[in-house]
């Protein structure tokens, strides 16, 4: 029987009910959201806001002028002054970085080898101050060691040799040597992984997946532990052997649409962003104990929600998403939320005047596993 503890917390459409209760952020805490704004013919320019306490008050940040056109795809905080940023469109992208805490971005050249359509970059984290991984969404997987100053092809193959294909990429991971791939729409429904730094990769398939779903996000917790979810599916994928095996989990969360982000915050709790398309978001904290789930659940009205930050304390997470067509036309384009109680509830964070035009779509925070 399934083991189910639901707190739901519909979001009024008044922005000052949103607001209140709840503690307030950790001072120290710093993270960047990312996100794009557009004009009347739909053209986009990314935008980036960083915090550097915990939310209180967020700043728009000034990229580089090769950055319009493309959306904010997504964002990975390193510390309080590195960060970088993956942006793209169908027609090209590029990665942005910081290293003084957002004061400057610069555009980071992309290797030769990567045609037009293949410099949409999707993903990317980073583990260091100089290293960083990448992704395109058609798969390319990219690497650099000397902080973005030169940035590596590496080939996705397995230990034969042979090319292991990606359609295309939605999210991926980093724990150390350990590199993981949602791949939505290939690789026969499978984690692409290495737990070698890149050098040898390998299929992991998904168990009882039904047809027609894809790999749609991805979280590791250290070299051994790591988390997957399917576009419609309210189950959760996990690996506790590094990769070697997958199961699946007895118990579902609501919603089953897109998860479009996950966050390991420990061994056995993941946190998850949803997009509910025309009825809103929803957030989860999951703890899950043999495949079974104990959940605090927020549902969200007015706002999409894709893209979530947790810290390791299980507590702490930043939540932020984009207004739906049935909003008030009052509200941001764009929403952050922050929780101190494991997700029971959530505030609202006051969003700077010249940021009320962004969508958000991608949240991390310095000492967070996204």
């Amino acid at each position: 029987m399934k083991k189910q503890i639901m707190v739901s917390i519909l979001v009024s459409v008044s922005l000052m009910l949103s607001s209140c209760g709840g503690s307030s952020p950790p001072a120290p805490a710093t993270g960047w959201v990312i996100g794009q704004s557009s004009d009347q013919n739909h053209f986009p320019t990314p935008k980036i806001l960083k915090t550097g306490d915990g939310g209180a008050s967020w700043t728009l940040q000034t990229l580089p002028a090769q950055s319009v056109g493309f959306n904010g795809n997504d964002i990975s905080a390193v510390n309080s002054l590195v960060a970088w940023a993956a942006v793209g469109e169908v027609d090209g992208g590029g990665i942005l970085h910081t290293a003084d805490g957002g004061t400057s971005w610069t555009w980071q050249a992309l290797p030769d080898g990567l045609g037009t359509n293949h410099r949409h970059i999707k993903s990317i984290k980073g583990v260091s101050p100089t290293e960083a991984w990448a992704a395109t969404i058609v798969g390319d997987v990219l690497h650099t060691t000397d902080g973005g100053n030169s940035w590596a092809i590496v080939a996705v193959k397995d230990t034969n040799g042979s090319i292991i294909p990606m359609t295309q990429m939605n999210r991926m991971d980093v724990t150390g040597q350990d590199i993981w791939i949602a791949d939505s729409q290939g690789g026969n429904l499978s984690v692409i992984h290495s737990a070698d730094a890149g050098r040898t990769w390998r299929q992991e398939l998904l168990p009882d997946v039904v047809a027609g779903g894809g790999l749609m996000s991805i979280s590791a917790f250290g070299p051994s532990v790591a988390w997957a979810a399917m576009h419609y599916e309210g189950y959760l994928w996990s690996t506790s052997d590094g990769g070697t095996s997958w199961s699946k989990s007895k118990d579902t969360i609501g919603g089953i649409f897109d998860f479009d982000d996950m966050c390991a915050s420990s061994a056995n709790v993941v946190w998850i962003a949803e997009n509910m398309t025309t009825t809103g978001g929803m957030a989860a904290r999951i703890t899950v104990t043999n495949g079974s789930f104990e959940t605090n659940s927020y549902t969200n009205l007015n706002y999409n929600l894709e893209g979530i930050s947790a810290m390791s304390d299980n507590q702490t997470a930043w939540l932020v998403g984009m207004k739906t067509i049935f909003a008030a036309a009052a509200l941001p384009l764009g929403a952050i939320y922050f929780t101190s109680d494991g997700g029971v509830t959530w505030q609202l964070q006051n969003l700077p005047d010249n940021a009320q035009d962004v969508i958000l779509w991608k949240v991390s925070f310095v000492g967070a596993r996204r």
